[in-house]
């Protein structure tokens, strides 16, 4: 009899990105093995802790506002499961000239997808935000409302 454990997969890093593809392998039937150099959760890690961000504005590229829509889903899904809820929606503010296309692109796809956003003044940035200096960027601020909507069951 031999005691050697067989895998279809093998998920080489433990990180966020790893760990995720080796759950849904295995929620899809896969034997799935999930290989770290230092070990599940640990100091060098790239992709973990509590200061880990998930955003929904990517500029013009609505490809991934959409996946990080799909993703607080199923991060939800995984709070629920584990009866753990460890996302805080907090919004996002970004301070920027207001010429930026970037932020320009990002208000499009996030306003298209029904995300609220509001361009703030300097003097509304002072008030709502005193621990920034708005008057060190050339003009714009933005802010996405907290991402509440997506951290439902859909």
């Amino acid at each position: 009899m031999t005691t050697e454990k067989t895998y279809d997969v093998a998920v080489i890093g433990a990180g966020v990105f790893g760990a995720w593809i080796a759950r849904y392998l295995q929620s899809a039937g896969q034997r799935v093995i999930l290989i770290d150099a230092y070990g599940p959760a640990h100091s060098r890690s790239s992709s973990g802790g509590e200061s880990r961000i998930i955003r929904l504005g990517y500029g013009a590229d609505e490809f991934y506002s959409r996946l990080s829509m799909r993703a607080l889903v199923l991060w939800k899904e995984f709070f629920e499961h584990t009866g753990e809820d460890l996302l805080h929606p907090t919004g996002l503010l970004m301070l920027a000239d207001e010429a930026d296309t970037i932020v320009t692109a990002t208000e499009t796809i996030l306003e298209k997808l029904g995300v609220k956003t509001e361009r703030l003044s300097r003097e509304d940035v002072r008030k709502r935000f005193p621990q920034f200096a708005p008057e060190r960027t050339a003009g714009c601020c933005w802010r996405a409302a907290p991402c509440r909507r997506w951290c439902a069951n859909p």
